[in-house]
């Protein structure tokens, strides 16, 4: 029988929380400590000690961290952690920039610790689904991506996060996991409540394949929703990331239609009866898949699905170019429009 990890968690915020009762229950971790500089100890915490800095972790005997904190602090938690010998899952982002990203892998690296990132819907079952159903050519040829997250400004905002860092990355990643290699085309940003605080963001991307792809984030929706449509040469794939669906839609999965006339009512008709496959999706939380692929992971087992190295920093790098093409336009002078007149070939406001 394979002995148990021993294990401490930095970080008691909302994801903090998630983590301490997924790793409660994981089978092959032992949880010997947690560290939170301000957090009241929770009531599910039971014996397990609570520190108030990751200094004071010296005297515990563990081999592995999850750093559950603010973005802003995963740079400098893991080059301590990395420091102590010690193997990490960290929440996602890797880190605030690319730079400091790349300074935690290459530290992982020397140190020659295994680093992992919670890049979590990996193991959404529905994505899992997609990713089968793309691979056996349901779709055909993937053309477009259209992802879709939004709803619920966080309580807390320190300084150097924004929607693309908080949620744009995970939607990336997805993307590359299915697509390979993608590159950034566009972006646009919003600032609605706090000044200098991105909280709407819509970027274009496309991929190494010829697909393109559509990444809508915001703070501001008040309902939740996590989902992702793509369109193929054969249909049409909706995901929902909370309800844990897959539907393909599509004219001809089973039979070809080809309708004698285009009529309203054919259209109607048409629609109705428009093939619709359900796909079976047995629901796991993604949170503790994640964690016994990263419990394998420490045996020596194969990464799988666990977002590593070069994945983990490419959807940093992405999400940083999409905040400076941002911040470059929002550097130029806005022209005036042209008014009543005609518009000119030139003008940059139309």
């Amino acid at each position: 029988m394979t002995a148990k990890e021993k294990i401490v968690l930095v970080g008691l915020g909302r994801m903090g929380r998630n983590h301490l009762r997924v790793l409660r229950d994981t089978p092959g971790f032992e949880l010997v400590g947690v560290v939170d500089a301000q957090a009241a100890p929770p009531p599910d915490l039971g014996t397990i000690p609570l520190f108030r800095s990751v200094a004071e972790l010296a005297k515990v005997d563990f081999a592995a961290a999850v750093i559950a904190t603010p973005t802003a602090t995963h740079h400098d938690l893991a080059l301590e952690l990395i420091a102590m010998g010690k193997h990490l899952l960290v929440e996602k982002p890797l880190a605030s920039t690319f730079a400091q990203g790349r300074s935690v892998i290459e530290a992982a690296q020397a140190k020659g610790v295994k680093l992992a990132v919670g890049h979590v819907e990996r193991f959404n079952p529905a994505v899992r689904k997609l990713r089968e159903v793309i691979r056996e050519g349901w779709l055909g040829t993937p053309i477009h991506f259209a992802f879709t997250r939004v709803g619920g400004y966080p309580d807390t905002v320190l300084a150097g996060n924004n929607v693309l860092l908080d949620l744009a990355v995970h939607d990336i990643d997805i993307l590359r996991s299915l697509v390979g290699a993608v590159k950034l085309e566009h972006s646009t940003c919003h600032v609605t409540f706090r000044e200098g605080v991105f909280d709407t963001a819509e970027i274009a991307l496309s991929a190494c394949t010829g697909a393109s792809a559509s990444v809508h984030v915001n703070w501001i929706t008040p309902t939740k929703i996590r989902s992702v449509r793509v369109t193929g040469t054969r249909g049409v794939c909706f995901v929902d990331y909370i309800l844990q669906t897959c539907e393909l839609m599509g004219g001809s999965l089973l039979k070809n239609i080809a309708p004698a006339n285009w009529s309203f009512d054919v259209l109607q008709e048409l629609y109705r009866s428009t093939d619709r496959i359900q796909f079976g999706v047995q629901k796991v939380e993604p949170l503790r898949a994640q964690a016994l692929q990263f419990r394998g992971f420490l045996d020596g087992a194969e990464a799988g699905e666990l977002c590593t190295g070069a994945d983990a920093l490419a959807a940093v790098l992405l999400a940083e170019r999409a905040i400076q093409v941002e911040a470059s336009r929002a550097a130029k002078p806005k022209s005036v429009g042209p008014g009543v007149t005609l518009p000119a070939r030139d003008d940059e406001w139309v």
